[in-house]
Parts: C-alpha cells; structure tokens; sequence
C-alpha cells in the first residue's frame, strides 16, 4: 500500500466520540474525552467527531485547566476541529457508520467502545461486554489510559492483522499493581495524596509530549508550585506533529523546549528549559530536581542516566517496526540490573538483520515506489521510525503512574513490557514496595482529598 492510499484509509475511518452529560462535571472523564479527541484526530485525520449528548456541555467549564479561561466545547474545538463538534446527535443514530467511543452516561450501541475507569482501573471494550465501572477516586491518569486502549482497538482493527479480537474484547489495566488481577479489590489502588512537585522531562518527542500531557492533567491544586525541567536540543519536524500532542503545525522549526515550556505554562506550571544533548558530561546539579522521566529513542544515551547524578529515573521506549509499533517497555533506575543490561546496543547479528529487512521493505512495499530509481532514498525511509501517538500516551500512564506510587510506598515495578494487540500478556517484574528512603531528596505536592 502507498503512503497515499494508506492515508486515504485513515481518512475514511469514521470515529464518533459520544459524551453523556456528566462529562461537564468529571475531572478525568474530560481529560479521557480530550485524550481520545487528541489521538484520534492525529490517527485518522479529519475524520473525527464529537457528538455532546447535551447542548449544555459545551458550555461547560474546562475542569483540567481553569487557568486557560476554556470552556469544555472550546478545548474540544481545538482537539477535533469546531466543525466536528455535533451537540444533541444521539449515538444510536442508524445514519452515523465507522467506530464509536462513549465516555460517561449516554445511550451506546452494543459495538460501541465504553471508556471507564475506577481509581487506579482503566477499562474499554464494547459496551455489550463493558458495563459502566463506579469511576470513584481521583488517578486521572487511568482517564488517559482507557482512551489511548480504546483509540488503539480501532487503529489496530482497522489497519493491522496482528490484534483479531480488537475492539471485540474487554481489555482492564490497574496502574496500581500492572499485571495483576483487576478484580482483585487491591488493583483499585489508593486516593492519592502526593504528587511529584519538580522533575526533569529528558526528551520531547512523542513521549515527552505524552508525559507532559499525562502530567499537566494530573489534579494539582496549585500548578504554579510544580517546576518542571525540560530537556531538548531539537526543533519541531513535519513528523513530530503526528506523534506529538502538543505539537501543531504552526510549531514546525521551532525548538522543542520553547513549544513545550508555553504549552505548560497556559495551564499555569512552571517551567525551565536546557537545550544541549544529553550526554556523557551531563550532570544535575545540587539544586534541580531529583526525579527525571526520560523519553529518549535510543539506548546509547539512556545509558547516561548512570552518571547524570539523577535520584530516580522512570524511563519508557516504544517499537518502531511494522512488528512492534504497539509495544512500549517501562523501567525504572536504579535498579538490580546493570544499564548495559537494561540497555544494550545492538548485536552485529541484530545490525545484520536490520539492514536485510530495510532492504527488502525499500525493494518490495509498495509505500516505498514513489521514490523511483533513488535505491538509497528508498532505504533511508524504509529504516524511519513508526510511531501512533496512542503507544505514547499509554505508556505515559504508566510512567506517571510510577512516579506517584513512588511517593505513596506503593509498588516499585522494575519493568513493564505491553503490547497493545495483545493486551492480556503484559509482562510485569516487580520485585518489591517503595520505602522512605526512595523519596529522599524528591519534592512533592499535597494532592486535594479525593472521594474514594
């Protein structure tokens, strides 16, 4: 298939994401809906649209970021396009055709995908399997999970042959205990009572983008405390756009730090930017945050964190291959393995077989015929990186999710392997629970009392 026609097929897949009228008054069903507008809008472009089932909830304030003086309606504006917001269309219309996502209490058909949540528990799957959970407690970032599974059951059933079940199946992940039993009472976690209150994001691409989005929608009472540091030496490319939630075409050429560092500080953070490369002369210094959450895409620098003077890292790396795009790794540092453990260059076996399989992509796959004659044009696209904004914001989540159990002795996972297709194989190594001693030297903000 040719890049074309493949964006031809993304454009022709139809999604409604349908909102009940308790969207107006939820926190987290409000920052889901936004995620689910967010993703969907970069994956099918265009074909996007938000269907209120009350007239009133557009006018219903932004819960997320009151700073920023939004209504609701408005924010989903600028997600999905003011075009596209449909007020008073009811889901069961038999004239709407494609996928639909229902957040919150609204009439779904049987097919339709659910997005709920219960503290730490996010869920999706057709409303038929999926009832309704209680939607208790205030970890927002189960919202952001259950609508990045979601958005990822059409991806994966519309353009891929790896996930038969999707958008067929209930798919339940606890941020609380990843890879345990969700029925288990303990998976719904505890109210959160800390938040991180300084950290470093090292990397803003896709996943930069991701943390930062999962981190600006957590329920601060005062973002203005937060300091976030924001680490980059790139400026924004055509590809970032696609990946990136922050990130619109009016930031192209400009510089990562700059285009984040704004976006954060409309909803009220603080923030200060260091543009050089991480390397093996970085050192953070005695009076910066502790805690950092790396996004970078390759192994040999995520090697530095060793020396890079760091508390605590939790780091995540996605697939970039057409067999491995919906995989996302999480780990944290430091830990019993060693970094040449946990991140190792490639072996001249891996290397070899690499370059084979770019050749015969660049020969064979149709997406590469554009180019013509230019072999080597054909070979450099075939080695480009392939990237869903939905492995980004998934793997947020659990990042995010760490860094708050980390304050709350909860848990400590050592890693956490999941391929989105295959949900039900999560691949979890936790070895024990976080003591005081984690959570020296790291800063925290008192989270508002949650009803749980």
């Amino acid at each position: 298939m040719s890049v074309k026609d493949a964006l031809a097929r993304r454009r022709d897949q139809k999604v409604a994401l349908v909102c009940g009228a308790d969207v107006g008054t939820s926190h987290t069903l409000q920052v889901a809906v936004l995620t689910a507008a967010s993703l969907a809008e970069r994956c099918f472009p265009g074909s996007v649209q938000v269907v209120l089932d009350d007239d009133r909830l557009a006018a219903s304030p932004l819960l997320p970021w009151p700073s920023m003086g939004l209504t609701f309606g408005q924010a989903l504006s600028r997600a999905a396009g003011k075009r596209r917001l449909l007020p008073g269309y009811g889901v069961h219309s038999r004239e709407r055709d494609g996928a639909a996502i229902v957040f919150g209490d609204v009439s779904a058909p049987d097919t339709a995908l659910r997005v709920t949540f219960d503290g730490w528990i996010a869920a999706t799957g057709p409303a038929e399997m999926v009832a309704r959970l209680p939607e208790r407690g205030n970890c927002v970032l189960s919202g952001i999970l259950a609508s990045s599974l979601a958005v990822s059951e059409i991806f994966i059933m519309s353009f891929t042959d790896v996930g038969v079940e999707a958008t067929r199946r209930q798919i339940m992940h606890s941020l609380w205990r990843p890879g345990a039993d969700v029925l288990d009472p303990k998976a719904r976690g505890v109210p959160i009572e800390f938040l991180p209150k300084e950290l470093w994001v090292l990397g803003l691409g896709h996943l930069g983008n991701a943390y930062l989005w999962a981190l600006a929608a957590l329920q601060y009472p005062d973002p203005g405390e937060v300091e976030v540091v924001l680490n980059d030496f790139d400026r924004v490319e055509p590809e970032n756009v696609e990946t990136g939630l922050l990130f619109t075409n009016a930031a192209r050429g400009r510089f990562k730090t700059r285009v984040c560092s704004a976006w954060l500080e409309k909803r009220g953070f603080q923030t200060k930017i260091v543009e050089r490369r991480f390397d093996e002369h970085f050192r953070c210094r005695a009076d910066e945050p502790r805690l950092a959450l790396c996004g970078f895409d390759n192994n040999a620098a995520r090697r530095h964190l060793k020396t890079a003077g760091f508390a605590r890292v939790i780091e995540s790396g996605l697939g970039g291959k057409t067999d491995n795009f919906d995989t996302l790794a999480v780990h944290t540092f430091p830990q019993s393995r060693r970094v040449e453990e946990l991140w190792r260059d490639a072996s001249p076996e891996e290397i070899a077989a690499d370059h084979e399989h770019r050749m015969r992509a660049a020969q064979q796959s149709a997406a590469y015929a554009g180019i013509g004659h230019d072999e080597c044009g054909r070979f450099t696209l075939a080695g480009k990186s392939i990237a869903v904004p939905f492995v980004g914001t998934a793997a947020a989540s659990f990042v995010l999710a760490e860094a708050i159990r980390l304050f709350h002795r909860g848990p400590a996972c050592n890693a956490v392997k999941l391929r989105m297709a295959t949900p039900a194989r999560t691949q979890v190594v936790s070895e024990r629970t976080y003591v005081d001693s984690d959570i020296e030297r790291l800063l925290y903000s008192q989270a508002p009392k949650a009803r749980f």
